[in-house]
């Protein structure tokens, strides 16, 4: 396990420990009471965490969608990522980063996929240890961040990023800030050759990048394990006919003056580029259900905050009346003046509170089949042609069809998004036909869960 705990000081971001512990992975509970140790030893409490994950442990494709719409992108990446894992729907999560985009209406974008199951067994173990997972990302991602903010942009030139850590690589290829190109390999401890090794990766990286694009690599940055990428250096040189430059992690990057670094065997280049350019990661890796208990926990952190403001509020308020009381008698007076006062608002909360209870148990009940038929009809876009209609009584429409071009299937998506009849619209599969008469013609197959309330 592998830690950056990051201060602010007179508004800048400083580095304040870099800690590398080891864990026992094979057992659960123990690893929970370790990790739950390890901060406390640290005296680091209800700590928030976001996590780092590893290139090899992430499916990861470069894919061209017909759209710039980053909305219609969105809606996109799911149906994309089913096709490159062998998994269902709830079993994976996705996230993305528009590469660029084109004038022709298409966008170069980075899908990353990896298993939910895995994620929420991290995340619960975690939790056990007393902590809060914040965010989840890609490796690439926070590695090509952490080369963003440890030096200038270098114009035109297309750099390969290696960073060495203890038991893996993480390789990116980038040009003018662009994520081009992503590669890990994960080789254990203890590994003979070891830089004979990395280096046979980095050149299969670099040819798998030319035959991708058509193009090479201009340089070669290494930094992480200091001993490991020393030896590189040459040994890349030599293989790759490019320069090659070692970078130290740390570079560009404030430390606090009491500041403890454990870098010697381990690379903290992407936790660092996560910290210093949290804003600008777009890869967003944590399950659903996690996203949904994490904003609830806001809603519900700012409800108490406005209820505590308000508390106050009404403290000082009644706190400037019993000031201006002098005598016993004169206060209890005052006190039962301002609850007959409140009396009729408190008899009328109570009422808008049942009230309240009414209209949550109506809203949850589903619209009629008739409701959402209708509806369907009434919000379909021309062009746009329906096959088959089944409906789940109480829970959902299933539409099969077609469309001019999978780019209206995806803005019919966003009509149907829009209905107060349906949440959570997903497109089931969309395919382009063959043959010249249909060429483009792309057809469909879409739910449309009900909404809850109409």
């Amino acid at each position: 396990m592998k830690l950056a705990e990051m201060n602010t000081s007179r508004g800048k971001t400083v580095v304040a420990r870099l800690i590398k512990r080891p864990i026992a992975i094979q057992d659960e509970e123990l690893c929970s009471r370790e990790i739950k140790g390890i901060f406390e030893s640290l005296k680091i409490e209800r700590a928030r965490v976001r996590l780092n994950i590893p290139r090899h442990l992430v499916t990861v494709r470069f894919l061209k969608l017909p759209s710039v719409d980053e909305s219609e992108i969105a809606g996109m990446v799911k149906t994309e990522s089913l096709k490159h894992i062998p998994y269902a729907d709830e079993d994976v999560v996705s996230g993305y980063r528009i590469v660029e985009k084109f004038g022709d209406g298409y966008s170069n974008v980075l899908i990353a996929i990896t298993q939910a199951d895995v994620l929420r067994k991290l995340i619960a173990l975690l939790k056990r240890s007393g902590l809060t997972v914040e965010s989840a990302h890609l490796g690439s991602e926070t590695l090509l961040l952490w080369y963003l903010a440890s030096r200038e942009p270098a114009g035109n030139m297309t750099s390969m990023l290696v960073n060495v850590d203890s038991d893996h690589i993480d390789i990116d290829i980038v040009s003018q800030g662009r994520l081009l190109f992503t590669r890990g390999a994960f080789y254990g401890s203890g590994t003979e050759a070891l830089a004979e090794k990395i280096a046979g990766e980095i050149k299969v990286s670099a040819s798998a990048y030319h035959k991708e694009s058509g193009n090479s690599i201009d340089k070669v940055v290494l930094t992480g394990c200091g001993a490991v990428t020393a030896e590189l250096k040459d040994l890349v040189g030599e293989k790759m006919k490019v320069p090659v430059e070692v970078t130290d992690q740390m570079a560009n990057f404030a430390k606090s003056p009491a500041a403890y670094l454990e870098t010697e065997d381990a690379s903290f280049a992407e936790l660092l580029g996560l910290s210093a350019k949290y804003g600008e990661a777009r890869i967003r890796l944590l399950p659903e259900n996690i996203e949904e208990e994490k904003t609830l926990g806001l809603v519900k952190k700012n409800i108490a905050l406005a209820s505590a403001v308000l508390c106050l509020i009404a403290i000082m308020a009644f706190g400037l009346v019993v000031k201006k009381l002098h005598d016993k008698k004169v206060y209890i007076a005052a006190i039962d003046l301002e609850l007959a006062k409140i009396a009729p608002k408190v008899k009328k909360a109570k009422q808008m509170s049942r009230e309240v209870d009414i209209i949550t148990q109506k809203m949850s009940e589903r619209p009629l089949a008739i409701d959402l038929v209708a509806e369907i009809f009434r919000i379909t876009p021309t062009g746009i042609s329906l096959a088959m209609m089944e409906y789940e009584s109480g829970k959902a429409v299933l539409l099969r069809g077609a469309a001019p071009s999978l780019s209206d299937v995806f803005k019919y998506v966003a009509v149907l998004e829009k209905s107060p009849y349906f949440e959570n619209v997903k497109v089931r599969y969309a395919n382009k036909r063959s043959g010249t008469a249909s060429a483009g013609t792309a057809d469909f197959e879409i739910a449309c869960p009900a909404s809850k309330a109409k």
